[in-house]
């Protein structure tokens, strides 16, 4: 009687036991019978290993690897916040570098160190974010300002981004792509113009105020609008259709060409990444750099 007993119990705790069984042969990963993940410590784990990995490939996309490790720290959290405001928000996430070229990013020879400093930058913030009023932000971030960070951003009168803040960044003059000159004909101007402006319709002329003229600079003299001959057009347009470095230029006739000087290299919103390296030689660690760029605290995910 007691061994039949024991076989019933047996039966009924392999009919239990059966879903998680299947589950995890097909699916390899512990998964209750409604489908939920399991969040077993082992589960845990394996989730934040993934996302370190993950972590260390837009790292590696970002940065350059030879910066000073407390400025790829502050860049490790930026990216970490970016990474949860997708998730949270259903945006496409940031894409890092492939498996594939992850050695060829980081140098074959110096490759094991390389990959070790970036993953115990991504480890010594684990979890940290950026938030504003406890919730994760989008956060820019520019490889030089042009000496001092832009202004938020406006929206119907309004901040759109107030966790950002205009600020100096002089050490930027430092770099060497602080400032780029480069000089077009007249018809080297319109051609692009035309083409990134196809409703816009350009007439020969060699006054430059009749092509194109900057009309609006914002605190850190970025390049707010261009009037172009039938409308006016943002000045991040105007420098993405003539391939500038950034949206800090001008623009003037010399000698019958156009100069275009222009400072910065990125958007120049939020940290500035060459201006973070500088402050880290000095030393300042990732928290105090992250805090000088943007108005927004450390918080955990």
């Amino acid at each position: 009687m007691m061994e039949k007993i024991k076989t019933i119990l047996s039966l009924i705790i392999i009919v239990i036991c059966l879903p998680y069984l299947i589950t995890f042969v097909v699916q390899g990963d512990f998964l209750s019978p409604d489908g939920k993940k399991d969040q077993s410590p082992r589960a845990e784990k394996e989730a934040r290993q993934e996302d370190t990995a993950k972590l260390i490939s837009l790292l590696a996309a970002q940065m350059p690897v030879t910066f000073e490790k407390e400025a790829l720290k502050a860049q490790s959290v930026i990216a970490r916040t970016n990474l949860a405001y997708a998730k949270e928000n259903d945006q496409a996430e940031p894409e890092g570098v492939s498996n594939e070229d992850l050695r060829k990013t980081l140098g074959a020879e110096e490759y094991q160190k390389r990959f070790e400093l970036l993953k115990s930058c991504v480890e010594e913030t684990s979890g940290e974010i950026l938030t504003y009023k406890e919730k994760a932000v989008q956060l820019p971030y520019h490889f030089v300002s042009a000496g001092q960070t832009r202004e938020p951003l406006l929206q119907d009168g309004k901040e759109k981004t107030p966790y950002l803040k205009s600020v100096s960044s002089i050490q930027d003059l430092k770099s060497e792509r602080f400032l780029k000159v480069e000089f077009l004909s007249f018809k080297q101007l319109q051609n692009k113009l035309e083409s990134a402006f196809p409703d816009i319709k350009f007439e020969n002329t060699k006054e430059l105020e009749k092509l194109a003229e900057v009309t609006k600079r914002d605190s850190a003299s970025y390049v707010l609008s261009v009037q172009l001959p039938e409308k006016a057009v943002s000045g991040d347009d105007f420098a993405h259709a003539l391939s500038l470095n950034s949206a800090c230029f001008s623009i003037k006739n010399i000698d019958k060409k156009v100069r275009i000087v222009t400072k910065g290299y990125g958007s120049g919103y939020g940290m500035s990444q060459f201006g973070a390296n500088e402050m880290a030689k000095e030393g300042m660690d990732y928290q105090a750099i992250l805090d000088y760029y943007y108005d927004a605290k450390i918080g955990k995910l």
